[in-house]
């Protein structure tokens, strides 16, 4: 599943055989179709045991009903950086496959979550308007896809990866966007 994760964020699940998946693991074709019976059952097995705990992850960053926007919002921003930490290819997959119209991994990732995140976002968002903590003129509907592209597009890119404080930096100017235009 490694080698698959891997491989569907450098090529795209449509480039990406189950062949070069075995290949890439030293396995015969014939041993990846005995573990996983198609690439799809293989998608869903990924989907399911390697995304969504991601996904639960970042959307429980709204649990804490009572902590003020720039708390959740600031708590969702380390969460995305502590899942790249721990999974290099989760920026370019979620561009590439979930993010993407037509990605591969859209439909298996939403259908799970029941389309939660971004609705709840939304709610949130919408409640935190009409409180006054946040600007009027954001559009509740775009907050969390817009937090996710300002943490995972320069990281999909490629933007200092490797550089050890290149996650704080990261986060503090995500951060610093966000609380400028949100509030």
């Amino acid at each position: 599943m490694d080698a698959a994760l891997v491989l569907f964020a450098q090529q795209g699940i449509p480039n990406t055989t189950l062949r070069m998946i075995a290949e890439q693991v030293g396995l015969t074709p014939a041993m990846a179709h005995y573990h996983f019976k198609s690439r799809e059952q293989l998608i869903d097995a990924l989907a399911e045991e390697r995304l969504l705990p991601i996904c639960i992850r970042i959307d429980e960053t709204l649990d804490a009903e009572d902590d003020p926007p720039m708390a959740v919002i600031s708590r969702m921003v380390e969460r995305l950086l502590e899942a790249m930490a721990e999974c290099p290819w989760w920026a370019s997959l979620w561009v590439r496959e979930i993010l993407s119209e037509g990605g591969h991994l859209t439909e298996r990732v939403h259908t799970r979550l029941g389309g939660a995140g971004r609705r709840k976002w939304a709610k949130r968002v919408a409640a935190w308007q009409r409180q006054g903590l946040m600007n009027a003129d954001v559009e509740a509907d775009l907050v969390f896809i817009t937090i996710m592209g300002l943490t995972l597009l320069p990281l999909a890119a490629g933007w200092n990866r490797s550089e050890p404080a290149a996650r704080d930096r990261l986060a503090t100017h995500v951060m610093t966007l966000l609380g400028r235009g949100l509030f």
